[in-house]
């Protein structure tokens, strides 16, 4: 199996206690603040009110819409307003009554439109597109009609309609039957999956980890792609803006998996690494990543004058612009972004929106106040919860780096929503819920939600992120005789890479991988990046040098990659603590060529001194290296190199490098 990271010293140890005596579900667990029991799936889930309403009130709308429209069509005179009437029960119905070959052609037409209607208003959050096919089909069925209809079209219809909504409270009732059987089953087993995945999690003592030159050259082709300027987008799968391939999604990627790398192997490195951060956030304030806010407003929200991504909905944006912010400022201490309008959002050139760190997290706790499932919109009326649980962490980052309340004060009524409007009564959360209607799409993803969410949940609800992490593990993750993994149970979108929609089973590897590594399961990791690169998406090596998976979306080989550099508990980490003091009070590696030389380690151990590890990435040659945040006038040592501090704590040496290069910065000895 693959190795992806070098342990340069042996410091990796169990968490779980040495005694033998079996703790109790009372107790606390080995890691995060919860108590065994806290991971059992509790009766509560997917009974929540708010949905319900909605759902009852969606429903009662529609049966008011259906008794008017069978009303005009059995008591009007008018064969117009008979027709468009019976079309008020479902897109089309009043073509079948008018009965003529156009309006039959025109039938068939609007049936076939229906799903593509539906997927622009799931997918871009268009409701007017649904609103006007009905309102445009019944329109079209008056047009159409002239003296005598198909008087049987009527109970035909209504016959369909009841028959529909019997079928789907029936299915409803069943599948949740099935759920709360589920749901028992999966108690049975959920605290000692829980007890044995976090006993064999082992954790790394800080700054004992490199990363070897294979590693370094995936993070290579991510670098890369956060240095290019503000108007290249080759490394980009530009496909739409509005759906999971979004260009938006790739730059928060980049940010989350480079300030894993920064946190883990190299937080003493800025220089080319912080500023292809800054990059990638400040790529996806543009116009050509924001813009398909107005049409979303427009379609979704009739809004034709306030553009503004922020204000009101659009977590898919607020959330993860948060939690990049977020990320960069932890791990390099650069507080840029919280200057009054440091980040405008230019949605196009007339409407660009002004703000800062500290605004958008007071603009994402505002939504959840407001909004009636506590979770908020991402596309216009659709609530994404992966999107939502991205903005708690960012939110958690905010409250650390800003000193807000905000996720302490959401806590309880977060989780609650979670639980119980987001989640089914067998203890999955769900990707989506409608806003306005209260419903669901049924199998949009199974085995893949719970992967992502046993990460997303990690920082700020450790006890459903584990509990998340024991499904996918005992249930989706499977060794079979020749030793390998098969994923089962998978469905929807758990065979497409939803980064460029091509189907298939490797982007799913690369998800499991990541959670994998969270969780400090290292030999599945392994397994499931070995069939990513050899079998699914083989590894190549572009003209730079750097390796990505061939085929494999931007998203997933983010996620691939932070597979590739993660271990136990590092996201919860990066999120929840951040750099330790040593580290923030050591020099910086602040300059470096890129891509001539790549830093596989830069660790300062005692706020004085700088681990560094080196590779050449092109030819070996010497290279001139800069370093900041040393005491002026004070003598370091590099290598055989001596360099005095200037005042304002830089320094400059030119060093060689060839192959695997470990130095120390330290003060000199004669200091």
């Amino acid at each position: 199996m693959a190795t992806t990271t070098v342990t340069t010293t042996q410091t990796a140890s169990p968490i779980a206690p040495a005694s033998d005596r079996k703790p109790t579900a009372t107790e606390k667990s080995y890691v995060g603040d919860f108590q065994w029991k806290d991971v059992l799936i509790p009766d509560n889930v997917g009974k929540g009110n708010v949905k319900l309403w909605y759902q009852r009130r969606t429903l009662i709308q529609y049966v008011c819409l259906a008794a008017l429209g069978l009303y005009s069509f059995y008591h009007s005179q008018s064969p117009g307003l008979r027709a468009a009437g019976l079309g008020l029960l479902f897109p089309g119905a009043g073509l079948i009554a008018v009965f003529t070959i156009p309006s039959i052609l025109a039938f068939v037409l609007s049936t076939a439109l229906i799903p593509l209607v539906l997927f622009a208003w799931f997918g871009a959050g268009g409701i007017l597109f649904p609103i006007v096919l009905w309102a445009g089909t019944s329109a079209l069925a008056g047009f159409l009609a002239r003296g005598t209809l198909l008087d049987s079209a009527g109970p035909i219809v209504a016959a369909l309609c009841v028959g529909g909504i019997g079928y789907a409270t029936f299915r409803t009732a069943t599948a949740n039957e099935q759920a709360r059987q589920k749901r028992q089953k999966r108690n049975e087993y959920l605290i000692r999956a829980v007890q044995q995945n976090q006993a064999n999690g082992k954790r790394v003592a800080p700054g004992s980890r490199e990363l070897d030159l294979k590693t370094l050259r995936f993070v290579q082709w991510y670098i890369e792609l956060g240095l290019t300027s503000m108007d290249d987008f080759s490394y980009h799968d530009v496909i739409d803006q509005f759906q999971t391939s979004a260009i938006r999604y790739q730059l928060y990627e980049a940010v989350s998996d480079l300030g894993v790398y920064q946190f883990i192997y190299a937080p003493n490195f800025h220089g080319y690494l912080s500023k292809a951060q800054r990059n990638c956030i400040e790529k996806s304030l543009t116009e050509r990543v924001v813009g398909f806010w107005k049409y979303e407003s427009l379609w979704g929200k009739f809004n034709a004058h306030n553009w503004d991504p922020i204000i009101k909905d659009d977590i898919m944006v607020s959330g993860y612009v948060l939690q990049a912010v977020g990320i960069y400022q932890s791990n390099t201490g650069d507080d840029r972004y919280t200057k009054p309008g440091s980040l405008e959002f230019e949605v196009d050139k007339s409407h660009k929106y002004k703000y800062d760190f500290r605004s958008i997290a007071d603009a994402v706790k505002r939504n959840w106040d407001e909004g009636p499932y506590c979770l908020y919109s991402c596309e216009p009326n659709w609530i994404y919860t992966l999107c939502n649980l991205v903005g708690i962490s960012g939110t958690v980052l905010a409250e650390r780096l800003l000193g807000v309340p905000y996720a302490s004060q959401l806590k309880k009524t977060f989780e609650a929503a979670l639980e119980e409007e987001f989640t089914t009564q067998d203890g999955t959360i769900l990707p989506i819920r409608s806003e306005l209607t209260g419903f669901t799409i049924p199998n949009l993803a199974g085995a893949l939600s719970d992967g992502i969410n046993s990460i997303l949940c990690a920082a700020f609800l450790p006890h459903i992120a584990h509990r998340n992490w024991a499904f996918t593990r005992n249930e989706s993750i499977k060794w079979n005789k020749e030793g390998k993994i098969e994923l089962q149970n998978l469905v929807g979108a758990d065979k497409i890479d939803a980064g460029n929609y091509k189907s298939g089973e490797g982007a799913i590897r690369a998800t499991f991988a990541a959670a994998a590594a969270e969780f400090g399961d290292r030999e599945v990791r392994d397994e499931l990046l070995r069939q990513l690169d050899e079998e699914y998406h083989p590894v190549i090596t572009t003209r730079t040098g750097a390796l990505r998976n061939k085929g494999l979306s931007t998203v997933q080989s983010g996620a691939a990659m932070r597979a590739r550099l993660s271990s136990f508990q590092d996201w919860v980490s990066l999120i929840t603590q951040g750099p330790p003091a040593n580290v923030r009070n050591g020099p910086i590696l602040d300059e470096a060529p890129f891509p001539e030389v790549l830093v596989a380690k830069a660790y300062s151990h005692d706020g004085d001194s700088l681990e560094l590890v080196l590779y050449n990435g092109k030819e070996p040659g010497t290279f001139s290296v800069r370093f900041t945040r040393l005491s002026p006038g004070r003598t370091y040592q590099l290598g055989d190199k001596s360099a005095v501090a200037a005042k304002d704590g830089t320094a400059s040496f030119d060093i060689a490098v060839n192959g695997r290069t470990a130095l120390m910065l330290a003060p000199s000895a004669l200091n």
